[in-house]
């Protein structure tokens, strides 16, 4: 079972197998809770620890064509948010990181076919360099992304009625694009261009 396929292949919301259900919700949360559960004692007991959380911007604006991805990313930063108010009286620090679309090696091939401007992806080096600037200054939540992600977060987070349109008026154009391999990250998706499929 490919878990990376769960979190990245784009369907609807009502589409989504009971499986890739089962399999991100286990892997995003439980698997991030259960371990944050065994560490959390010894935090405790040493008055000090820092959690630095990969969460997702999906985790804070609605992520068509990833609604079970985008679910457990919202989990997570509810119970990390929350644990942080619980023990930050006794030393315990937590830094959500909530990145955009994030370059790496697995998806070069993508990039390199020209689905989606490599200038959309922020690379893995400069989220990384970005997260430990964040945790090392005690940053509660830090976003990481290219435009427009970063601006639809800013919209949803501070305007919402605007960056709740935004999101419904793409939403399904996305998830069709997404099927045939296209720039799901295009602003053309709110002008009502056509992005060309590989």
């Amino acid at each position: 079972m490919d878990l990376l396929l769960f979190s990245w292949q784009k369907s609807t919301a009502l589409e989504v197998s009971e499986e890739s259900l089962k399999a991100t919700i286990n892997v995003n949360v439980l698997g991030t809770i259960s371990l944050t559960r065994l560490l959390a004692p010894f935090m405790l007991r040493r008055g000090k620890g820092h959690f630095i959380v990969m969460s997702s911007a999906a985790g804070k604006t609605p992520a068509p064509g990833q609604a079970v991805y985008s679910a457990s990313k919202y989990a997570l930063n509810g119970y990390f948010h929350t644990l942080r108010s619980e023990l930050c009286q006794k030393g315990i620090k937590v830094t959500v990181v909530c990145p955009g679309p994030i370059r790496t090696a697995n998806d070069s091939g993508a990039t390199a076919s020209g689905n989606v401007s490599s200038q959309k992806y922020v690379s893995s080096e400069r989220c990384a360099e970005l997260t430990i600037i964040a945790a090392t200054h005690g940053l509660k939540e830090v976003w990481i992304s290219n435009q427009p992600v970063l601006a639809v977060m800013y919209l949803v987070q501070y305007m919402p009625t605007i960056g709740y349109w935004l999101m419904d008026k793409i939403g399904g154009k996305r998830v069709e694009l997404a099927a045939q391999k296209g720039n799901t990250y295009s602003l053309s998706l709110l002008f009502g261009g056509k992005n060309k499929a590989a």
